[in-house]
């Protein structure tokens, strides 16, 4: 497969889930980039994926987890829970502004695994045994994180609509 088609079929969706897993679209950019160089750089492993899409995620996945590491040693790029939410927000696509504003927020108040697969699910369209390899977890361990994750996410908005009505 020719890198250019990957990046027009799938190079959007990347970017919003590495904008989100990193809190910033000019972070997301650096490291799609890297994504994209280093399957360049190992094209001849494609002849033998089964699932590219899984595949370029996992990559993607792991270029933003090696780039969060070097982050930490330079905290001053860290991003706040406000600037995750504005994030998320501007990801969002199809919601009116109170319900992207609410979403948003709840999304940042759920454990980070569990956000991850619900922003593959919804907003990439992955399959859970797709999110099972670009995580390098089982499908069950998937499923559970969705389950509870969307069970957190809906008990917190149905309490930001009881404080809101």
């Amino acid at each position: 497969m020719h890198l250019e088609k990957i990046f027009d079929s799938i190079g959007e969706k990347l970017f919003n889930y590495l904008t989100i897993k990193l809190c910033s679209p000019l972070d997301a950019e650096d490291v799609l980039q890297e994504v994209f160089c280093r399957l360049a750089r190992y094209r001849v492993r494609f002849r033998f994926i089964q699932n590219p899409s899984a595949y370029v995620f996992r990559v993607a996945r792991n270029e933003a987890i090696r780039f969060l590491k070097n982050r930490k040693r330079n905290p001053e790029r860290y991003h706040s829970v406000e600037k995750l939410s504005e994030v998320i927000q501007d990801n969002l696509i199809g919601l009116e502004n109170e319900a992207l504003n609410q979403t948003a927020k709840a999304l940042t108040q759920i454990p980070e695994e569990q956000r991850e697969v619900i922003v593959l699910k919804f907003f990439e369209d992955l399959t859970f045994k797709e999110i099972a390899s670009v995580c390098g977890i089982s499908i069950n361990t998937t499923t559970s994180r969705f389950r509870y994750g969307m069970k957190k996410l809906r008990i917190l908005l149905e309490g930001q609509h009881e404080g809101s009505g």
